[in-house]
């Protein structure tokens, strides 16, 4: 669901807004077409590490899930579906169009504004915070691997 609403949502933004173009055009919260060629937060980095660098963090969750995750545990299992949907978005973006399409820009105060983002980040973010909680919450620690 993450990777579906994530694509339909920068398909909007690619059909709908010229690249640069923000809705509105003032205001702490817009609509933005951009787009990054970098890794994380328009951090430069050459095309194949802002291909490798996601697929090898998507492998390190997968194998830390495997190691410590409850299956049976339906928010751990959000965690992972958040993460790899988000991730699998932004990769998506950067195989079909050598960069990710951004389009959400808040403003924190005054022209500062937070990195632009997008639905996959978001996720991504949201997942890596509750996983946190949720593993310190339950007390996961290597050697409690399941049986």
């Amino acid at each position: 669901m993450v990777l579906a609403a994530d694509q339909l949502t920068k398909e909007w933004v690619r059909h709908s807004l010229q690249l640069g173009e923000a809705v509105p055009e003032h205001g702490a919260l817009r609509l933005i077409h951009s787009t990054n060629s970098g890794i994380i937060f328009g951090l430069g980095a050459p095309m194949a590490v802002s291909i490798t660098v996601p697929i090898v963090l998507v492998c390190a969750v997968l194998l830390v899930y495997y190691w410590y995750g409850p299956i049976g545990d339906k928010l751990v299992n959000v965690c992972l579906g958040l993460f790899v949907g988000g991730s699998a978005g932004n990769l998506l973006d950067r195989l079909r169009f050598r960069a990710v399409t951004d389009f959400v820009d808040v403003r924190l105060w005054g022209d500062m504004h937070w990195f632009t983002f997008n639905l996959a980040d978001l996720s991504i973010i949201l997942a890596i915070l509750l996983f946190g909680l949720l593993i310190s919450g339950l007390g996961l620690r290597r050697g409690t691997k399941r049986q």
